[in-house]
Formats: structure tokens, C-alpha cells, sequence
């Protein structure tokens, strides 16, 4: 059964992408979201990870796109978020630091297939079907 989880594409009124850095593993950069707890919705979890993590109460919009990486069965579902009440700041010793960013400005470290997320993001893709067989190449 593979593991479930639902990230926020949060923009500024610049187009910009909200990132934020988490304060564990390699403290990669990556977008506000986060596991789904059973019994709850993937819209639920977006809420919920977005407050916890930024403070920020968040309308969800529309799917960018789903991401799976077969090398750990991880299945990741990206979504545009408006916000609606608050302003972003760090909420939870997970995270480090917090920021928007433009595509030229992009920050790092990020992981691979979270980059590829992230550039859909601030493209307005919609649709998108990402499968990652290794950490480092897309099929």
C-alpha cells in the first residue's frame, strides 16, 4: 500500500510559490503539505498540513498533479490553494524557514521529482502524471 500525501501550490499575488524548508533529513525545500492520516480527505489533509505549517488557512482549488515514486511507492497530489486568512509564517519546529519564489529563483536543496512539482506549480500546469522509478529520472 503505498503512502499517501497532498502539497499546496500557494501563490502571492507576483505569481510567486510559497516553499518552505523543513528542519529534518537533508532540509530540503518543498511546497507546505504533508501525509494523509486515515480517515481523512485529501482536501482535509491540505488544510490541515498548510495551517500547521504556515499558519495559513487555505482554500483549495484545483489538482496541478499526482506524482509517484515506484523506487519507495510514495503517491504525492498537488493542488492550487488560495489563501484565506493569515500570513506565512513558520508554525512548527519541522520548519525552518518560509518564503515565496519565482521560477528563476527557485530555491534549494530540493529533491528532484519536488522540483519537478514545484516548476508544474508556478507553470499553472494542470493534469499533470509524473512516475519517478528512481530518485533521479523521470519516466
Amino acid at each position: 500500500m503505498p503512502t499517501i500525501g497532498v502539497f499546496a501550490a500557494i501563490t502571492d499575488t507576483s505569481g510567486r510559490l510559497l516553499c518552505v524548508r523543513q528542519n529534518y533529513g537533508h532540509r530540503y525545500w518543498t511546497t507546505p503539505g504533508g501525509r494523509v492520516e486515515v480517515g481523512e480527505s485529501l482536501l482535509d489533509t491540505l488544510r490541515r498540513e498548510v495551517i500547521e505549517e504556515t499558519g495559513l488557512t487555505v482554500e483549495p482549488g484545483d489538482l496541478i498533479g499526482i506524482y509517484h515514486k515506484l523506487y519507495c511507492d510514495d503517491l504525492v497530489f498537488s493542488f492550487e490553494a488560495r489563501v484565506a486568512d493569515g500570513s506565512p509564517q513558520v508554525m512548527t519546529n519541522e520548519i525552518v524557514e518560509i518564503g515565496y519564489f519565482g521560477v528563476r529563483e527557485v530555491p534549494a536543496p530540493m529533491a528532484f521529482n519536488t522540483h519537478l512539482r514545484v516548476l508544474d506549480a508556478l507553470e499553472r500546469s494542470r493534469g499533470v502524471v509524473r512516475v519517478f522509478p528512481s530518485e533521479t529520472s523521470v519516466a
